[in-house]
């Protein structure tokens, strides 16, 4: 569109460039204004000095209203601060004088559309390398969450086989407390299913599943087992995966000898945002049944909710296991 209060400039310009573009054509600034409300425009050419409304003004308002439309000043003055003021105030993408030379004028505006349309382009990229990624961080969350359903339908199955392995041991050993097993396990499994659905759980929460799960190791080990467990006076501050330390414990009795002449030790103790589970070093030799799930079903738990690490450690005489505690928001 073409802004002149000169009508004769409107028609030459006009006759010249409808050849190339769709061209409208306006004798003042408000009367663009109601064309632009109206119609798509992607570039103004304005006079600078009209009545009402000069060039620069106008600029200003398609500035606040259409920020997209590039804007040309063409004028017959020599007016530096008209410049000045276009180019700061209006954002003018070129400054044309006149009389206009049609070849040249073409130029700018084929120019100043390439670069219009290039602008449009990229700005729908932007949006659909946004839409893009916005779809993969959906998607990301639903494997995520896929993942960790798996990883929970795991739980189940592997403390329960666990525990018949348990029982199976102590039925020839004293018939008695296998029966007390049972009752404790049906009540303890029933908590355990309660407690699978939630992905974090609070310290709090964890602790008593894990005395309850101690309570029917030392009804099999009795005194061979010693279990020392230290936390914070705010266990309810802090969060972990359900059955953390019930993997932990697990892990640390099926690997290691437990006996009077050689009994366990454990140690449970929170330093700061992090549990520790440490147990003496004392294998049982390359016999054990096991599965090798547990300890990696714990790291994959962490990894799909903290950035921070479960780390694993032996010493000379000790193992270590440290698990981030998440701070309840």
């Amino acid at each position: 569109m073409y802004v002149d209060d000169d009508e004769d400039n409107l028609l030459v310009f006009k006759s010249y460039f409808r050849r190339f573009y769709q061209v409208s054509t306006a004798l003042d600034a408000k009367t663009a204004l109601e064309i632009l409300r109206e119609q798509h425009v992607d570039l103004v050419i304005s006079d600078q000095r009209m009545p009402g409304m000069t060039g620069v003004e106008l600029f200003e308002a398609i500035r606040s209203h259409f920020p997209d439309i590039i804007r040309i000043i063409l004028t017959a003055y020599s007016d530096l601060q008209a410049v000045i003021d276009a180019i700061n105030k209006g954002k003018i993408y070129h400054f044309a004088a006149k009389p206009w030379d049609p070849g040249e004028l073409k130029i700018i505006l084929d120019n100043a559309l390439e670069s219009y349309t290039l602008k449009l382009l990229n700005r729908r990229l932007v949006e659909e390398n946004m839409d893009l990624l916005l779809k993969a961080e959906r998607q990301e969350k639903a494997n995520i969450m896929t993942q960790f359903e798996l990883l929970k339908s795991k739980i189940n199955p592997h403390f329960l086989f666990n525990s018949l392995n348990i029982l199976a041991a102590l039925i020839p050993e004293d018939p008695v407390r296998a029966v007390e097993f049972t009752n404790r396990f049906s009540k303890l499994y029933r908590g355990l299913l309660e407690l699978h659905e939630q992905p974090i759980i609070t310290l709090e929460q964890e602790l008593e599943f894990a005395h309850s799960y101690l309570y029917l190791q030392k009804m099999r080990f009795s005194d061979s087992l010693h279990v020392q467990i230290d936390t914070a006076d705010d266990p309810q501050h802090y969060c972990l995966p359900p059955f953390t330390l019930q993997i932990l414990l697990e892990n640390a009795i099926k690997h290691n000898v437990v006996a009077e002449k050689q009994p366990l030790y454990i140690r449970i103790e929170q330093r700061g945002d992090e549990l520790a589970v440490a147990n003496t070093l004392q294998l049982r030799g390359k016999d054990v049944a096991s599965t090798g799930t547990g300890l990696a079903i714990l790291k994959s738990r962490y990894e799909l909710i903290t950035p921070k690490k479960v780390e694993l450690e032996q010493t000379g005489g000790e193992f270590i296991a440290r698990v981030p505690l998440i701070e309840e928001s």
